[in-house]
């Protein structure tokens, strides 16, 4: 007799094996084809134990179904129809025109759809594209508060885009479906500071953390993350640099909560090996009781690579836990390269998202444990790397 354990381990290692088998005949629905360059730092990992990611799907406005950056809000009792809210933003094969936050609810958290009332996106702009959306509530004024990033770019004629700017903007709704005009909350010029995310602990004390990547982003050597203050979410501190280390990687995404059944901060970190780029992420998890000072772990929550749809990097990802505070789950994105069935048309990066039942006491077992990979300098092909001196990652 098989038990669950042994199941779901056969499971996943025939998926996995069915797929990347599919992915080296070139075999499958359409004439595109998964794509893993053969010296690609990768890591497939024993998920068994703390259960597997599950793909899903969201129906975004501009119909790719791709999607990235989720924020989660999860209430005990559904909140105007919903017990779980969510935004993200479509970025179909890396397309930033449509990068735009989007609502999504749901009852169980395993499928969703777009409230009643809710037309997306919520948002848009004409100076560049919205990204990073970060998904809050505040009880005392029983409203959602949705932040979101501005990348303002300049346009010299027939040249890319240069990067100029990152607002971090703010609007709020008391129903989900009639939000409040976008405030300007921080401006940060002439340096990438990305994926915004704000915790309240308690009245009076809210934490907003970034990443501050400097002036190349993607492909920068150095990253830190960042800390400012707020009494009410709104009017935020100058920001002060975090005690954060995940040795060999840099910081490039993350989502922070705190979880009132533990007393402490919880993050998912998507962080990228020291001398490649962001398009090569894995998601790591960290521990704070003052969200100044992180705890790290060994091992990621989920590697690049660790499940065929997130063959070339995990991206910023979310979570919540349930009152017991040990269930919890996990909202992921990521991506695998594509290429075309047309040997004239580039690779993209095709996204995707999935869900994530686990239990806290396992998770802190899995990233516990020590793992060993090979370890390439220069793991990104070609076009991966063009992608990252472009910046034209999410």
């Amino acid at each position: 007799m098989w038990n669950a354990r042994h199941l779901a381990r056969v499971q996943y290692a025939v998926a996995l094996g069915i797929a990347l088998s599919s992915a080296a005949l070139g075999v499958g629905c359409s004439a595109d084809r998964a794509f893993q360059p053969s010296n690609s730092e990768v890591t497939v990992q024993d998920l068994s134990f703390i259960g597997l990611p599950t793909p899903i799907e969201f129906e975004t406005y501009e119909n790719s179904h791709q999607v990235v950056h989720p924020s989660t809000v999860a209430f005990a009792q559904p909140w105007h129809g919903q017990r779980f809210w969510l935004a993200l933003t479509p970025y179909p094969n890396g397309d930033s025109h449509v990068e735009n936050p989007s609502l999504y609810g749901s009852a169980t958290g395993d499928s969703w759809t777009v409230p009643a009332g809710v037309v997306n996106p919520v948002a848009k702009t004409t100076r560049g594209y919205l990204s990073d959306p970060e998904l809050s509530y505040d009880p005392t004024a029983d409203e959602l508060r949705l932040y979101y990033r501005e990348v303002v770019q300049v346009y010299h004629r027939r040249e890319k885009p240069k990067h100029k700017a990152d607002i971090v903007y703010l609007t709020r709704s008391t129903d989900g479906v009639h939000w409040s005009p976008a405030q300007a909350l921080t401006n940060d010029v002439g340096h990438f500071v990305v994926s915004p995310t704000v915790a309240r602990r308690a009245e009076g004390d809210w934490k907003m953390w970034a990443v501050d990547a400097g002036h190349a982003g993607c492909t920068s050597s150095s990253t830190r993350i960042i800390l400012r203050r707020s009494v009410d979410g709104v009017i935020w501190s100058v920001p002060t640099t975090v005690a954060f280390s995940q040795p060999g990687y840099l910081p490039w995404h993350l989502d922070v909560q705190y979880v009132p059944e533990q007393g402490m901060y919880w993050a998912l970190v998507a962080a990228y090996r020291a001398g490649t780029a962001c398009t090569a992420s894995s998601l790591f998890l960290a521990t704070s009781t003052d969200g100044e000072h992180w705890t790290t772990y060994a091992s990621p929550v989920l590697a690049r690579g660790a499940i065929p749809e997130f063959s070339t990097n995990v991206y910023r990802s979310t979570f919540t836990f349930e009152p017991n505070g040990n269930d919890l789950t996990i909202w992921l994105t990521g991506a695998k390269t594509v290429k075309s069935g047309d040997h004239r048309r580039p690779p993209v990066l095709r996204w995707s998202a999935a869900v994530w039942h686990t239990r806290a006491d396992a998770l802190l077992e899995h990233v516990h444990r020590l793992r060993s990979a090979p370890v390439t300098p220069d793991s990104e092909p070609s076009f991966l790397r063009r992608l990252a001196s472009e910046n034209a990652l999410p």
